[in-house]
């Protein structure tokens, strides 16, 4: 049967049928554009309507503002908040950062919104730059810079100004995170503790916490895993594109494969029947709370869903496979340059474990 939209009482908000979604119809370039405000539910729907409309008209403000040569550096930052909220690529949490990270330089910068991009200097940016590395962490200093640089790359796109003033600023080094990851006994303690939790999910949550061990999964990877992507014949696990929008394949280590024996052997429960319609392996898709009162049961630092991908690559390497190959694994695209970042002191470790065993 073929949708169509239809009216509602609130001028904007149309409802489609038959799928009975909410829809708001906006006017843009004198085109219209209908948007998903992804809810049934009316009430909902005008809430998000009024989100989407102011956002929607500021937008179209800002840029004709741009049109006329005359925008502020706070509607340019709309625009740039905008195209964050209109590429697929980003996830939800890091278009959500990014919005954070203007917030955060709009709030220390009161002047900047209402400022024209051609009268900012390289001196006022230092000169902020300097003070709000004192408050914020590195990581969100950092962020908050690069947001700062896209804005002023918007203004040379539209022609407002032609050389970028927040280019000059020095990024700072990011202290790397220590790993604090449990030993195998307590690792093996840990999946034990979720299992016998007695929780509705136990069954699921361990094999979870040991699927992403065993794979170095991400976690929105894991989630996606089908029975259909086990190839048993090459020894591998297919893995849908993930963050970085490539596709890859996965070793299926013996533990995995132990398993993927016992998942199929012992039918689980799913939160979710729509993912036992689709095949996936893992019933349920997160567990970190009970992950992490397993290992405080266990005497192991507490471990997030990722800290697992860290352990199966830092097992990977303690085992005697090459950094370049773990990055495979792992799905990087640097040639393992992150990975030797993050790993390369296991690389030296082992190899100074190994040249103790050479004899003359």
């Amino acid at each position: 049967m073929k949708s169509s939209f239809h009216p509602t009482d609130k001028q904007h908000l149309y409802i489609r049928q038959p799928l009975g979604v909410y829809y708001a119809r906006l006017y843009s370039r004198r085109k219209t554009r209908w948007v998903s405000l992804e809810t049934k539910i009316k009430a909902v729907a005008k809430i998000e309507l009024a989100k989407l409309l102011q956002t929607h008209y500021t937008v179209q403000d800002a840029e004709s503002a741009t049109r006329k040569g005359n925008a502020t550096v706070g509607e340019l930052a709309e625009i740039y908040l905008h195209s964050v909220d209109l590429d697929t690529d980003l996830k939800p949490a890091s278009k959500e950062y990014r919005r954070k990270t203007v917030q955060y330089l709009l709030k220390s910068w009161l002047e900047l919104r209402e400022r024209i991009p051609s009268k900012v200097t390289e001196a006022e940016c230092k000169q902020w730059a300097s003070q709000y590395h004192k408050n914020f962490s590195p990581t969100l200093y950092n962020n908050t810079v690069d947001s700062l640089c896209h804005i002023f790359a918007l203004a040379i796109n539209r022609g407002l100004i032609v050389r970028n003033p927040a280019l000059e600023i020095s990024k700072v080094n990011v202290p790397q995170k220590r790993l604090e990851l449990p030993s195998s006994e307590q690792f093996r303690q840990i999946v034990e503790y979720i299992r016998n939790s007695g929780a509705a999910t136990a069954c699921g949550c361990g094999d979870l916490v040991e699927f992403l061990a065993y794979s170095g999964c991400r976690i929105n990877e894991a989630a996606r895993v089908r029975w259909v992507d086990v190839d048993y014949d090459h020894q591998r696990i297919y893995t849908a594109p993930g963050k970085n929008g490539q596709s890859r394949f996965t070793p299926l280590l013996d533990s995995m494969r132990s398993l993927l024996e016992r998942i199929k052997a012992e039918p689980r429960w799913f939160r979710v029947t729509r993912r036992k319609e689709e095949g996936c392996i893992l019933s349920v898709a997160e567990c970190e709370k009970a992950l992490t009162q397993a290992c405080f049961k266990a005497g192991a630092h507490r471990m997030t869903h990722h800290d697992l991908r860290h352990l199966f690559a830092t097992r990977c390497i303690e085992s005697g496979v090459d950094i370049p190959t773990v990055s495979r694994w792992l799905g990087h695209k640097d040639g393992g340059v992150l990975a030797m970042k993050t790993y390369g002191h296991l690389r030296d470790e082992h190899s100074q474990t190994m040249a103790a065993k050479v004899v003359f």
